[in-house]
């Protein structure tokens, strides 16, 4: 009898304990649910991308990261439709642990058209409130926020096109959204400028503020929404279609129509017989940039002309890069054609050319002038035996009838006389007397240089001698895409290459210069 009774004793112990347990479990129930908020929320959409994944990939198992894939770039409307096609894909049980997670990483940007006009933004609580629920906002992003006028701004949009918001993005019906009594949701007006700007995407960003005691804030109280601009590419155009330059700086001017919101550049491209870095340059690069709200961009070009002589005529054609233009597209005008004029006079070489033109003996010599020298150039072939550096035999007699004859040059009257030897770039034999090409280059301009004083009679103290070997080549080895040159090519290049040139300065005090603009400082 002793044991049974114990016996019911213990088990009425456990029932005791058993009954106090649910007792327990059912108070904290009551006490949770005394304590658990409505919450308020932002609707919004939801959307899995690239972003998405990464930000979940060393916080989730990797097989439920990897089901993700299947919802890629799909877009849902709301929560509900999101956690219904989770849990097809990876069951309520792992729904329930990590859909919170998922979701926060899956917030969709909201879109509204600038030509839309509105964006009626949606605010959600997930219980019903007893009375009016006050919510206040917050605003942020780089769109420019206009006032708050709830009669200019509604749920239709603008009311009227009010000259004094034409600078903002948007403007607020109200700062403050009103859940009503036994309601679930309301909503407030986000009214869009159209500016008639082309424009970046521009952000606003939305934010529940501080509830009062009664609610709480939810998992979706910021909503980023951008505005699409709407409007076409503005057009660019060249300020002027064609136009002289003279010595100096000039300036090439694009203008954009309509004015944009964004930085516009326009890379510039160009052709013509001028050439860059001697005849012109771009002082800080040749790209026009037009800022935003701004009308015109303008790049600086300096006329070097140091080679064009006077009254000649250099073309520059500067063209828009079309594929490399940025926020914009070409408009009327995209070419400008400019042409320089010489305004150096030059030095006077026109008697060695008229000397070459009847003197068909010479017809291997080329002459260039500058503006300030004649520069005769002298075929190796005519002057010296292959790898030679002594003046042929049989052409001593028409070399010397020849520079006698431009020594008495009226023209050349006084100049200072640079003899420089240019070779190939075939290395000499080492078995060979010279040894290398400097050796070589400098050997054939001292031997010009000693029948040109000697025979001759040029004044030794007006020549100098200077021997490049192959370091200045006339004709380049490589073709313009970068390639060498081989065959008959490369045959000519270094036939060309093979020279010593005969280079007649002018004394700086004979330079004059041809004046365009008077002088600011003469009365």
């Amino acid at each position: 009898m002793l044991g049974v009774k114990k016996s019911k004793s213990r088990e009425v112990r456990w029932m005791l304990t058993f009954a106090d347990l649910i007792t327990l479990l059912f108070c904290f129930f009551v006490y949770l649910s005394l304590f658990n908020k409505p919450q308020v929320d932002l609707k919004t959409g939801f959307i899995v991308n690239e972003i998405t994944i990464s930000a979940l990939k060393d916080r989730l198992p990797d097989s439920t990261v990897s089901s993700l894939n299947s919802m890629k770039e799909l877009f849902f409307e709301n929560k509900e439709q999101f956690v219904q096609k989770l849990e097809k894909l990876i069951g309520q049980k792992q729904t329930s642990l990590y859909k919170m997670q998922i979701l926060i990483e899956s917030m969709a940007t909201g879109k509204v058209e600038e030509a839309s006009g509105v964006m009626n933004v949606v605010v959600l609580i997930n219980e019903k409130v007893e009375e009016d629920l006050r919510i206040p906002l917050f605003f942020a992003g780089n769109a420019r926020r206009g006032p708050v006028d709830p009669e200019l701004c509604t749920s239709e949009g603008l009311t009227r096109d009010a000259v004094e918001i034409q600078e903002f993005d948007y403007v607020l019906g109200a700062e403050v959204a009103i859940i009503p009594e036994g309601k679930f949701e309301t909503s407030f007006p986000l009214c869009v400028v159209n500016d008639k700007l082309y424009e970046d995407p521009e952000e606003i960003l939305v934010q529940i503020g501080k509830l009062r005691g009664d609610v709480e804030r939810g998992n979706f109280v910021t909503r980023s929404i951008m505005i699409q601009d709407d409007e076409p590419l503005p057009s660019v155009s060249f300020e002027i279609n064609r136009r002289d330059l003279y010595k100096g700086i000039s300036n090439i001017t694009a203008q954009i129509s309509p004015i944009s919101g964004v930085k516009t550049e326009i890379p510039l491209k160009f052709k013509g017989t001028a050439k860059e870095r001697k005849d012109f340059r771009f002082i800080d690069g040749a790209t026009i940039m037009i800022y935003p709200y701004t009308e015109k961009g303008t790049v600086e070009l300096e006329i070097i002309q140091d080679e064009v002589p006077l009254y000649a005529t250099r073309t520059l054609v500067v063209e828009m890069d079309d594929d490399a233009i940025i926020n914009a597209e070409v408009g009327r005008t995209a070419k400008q054609v400019n042409t320089i004029i010489g305004a150096q006079e030059m030095k006077d070489c026109s008697g060695i050319n008229r000397f070459l033109r009847e003197n068909k003996a010479f017809a291997s010599f080329e002459l260039n002038a500058s503006k300030s020298r004649c520069i005769l150039s002298l075929p190796s072939s005519f002057l010296f035996p292959s790898g030679g550096a002594s003046i042929s035999k049989q052409v001593v007699g028409q070399l010397s009838s020849f520079l006698n004859e431009i020594r008495n040059r009226y023209e050349l009257e006084g100049d200072a006389i640079r003899v420089d030897g240019h070779t190939d770039d075939v290395p000499l034999s080492k078995k060979g007397k010279i040894k290398n090409n400097w050796e070589l280059s400098t050997m054939r301009a001292t031997n010009v240089a000693t029948l040109m004083m000697e025979k001759v009679g040029f004044n030794p103290e007006r020549i100098a001698i200077s021997g490049y070997a192959d370091t200045r080549p006339k004709t380049p080895y490589v073709k313009t895409d970068g390639e060498r040159k081989s065959g008959k090519e490369l045959r000519e290049a270094r036939n060309a290459n093979r020279r010593v040139e005969l280079i007649f300065t002018r004394p700086a005090k004979k330079e004059r210069t041809r004046k365009f603009f008077p002088d600011p400082d003469a009365g």
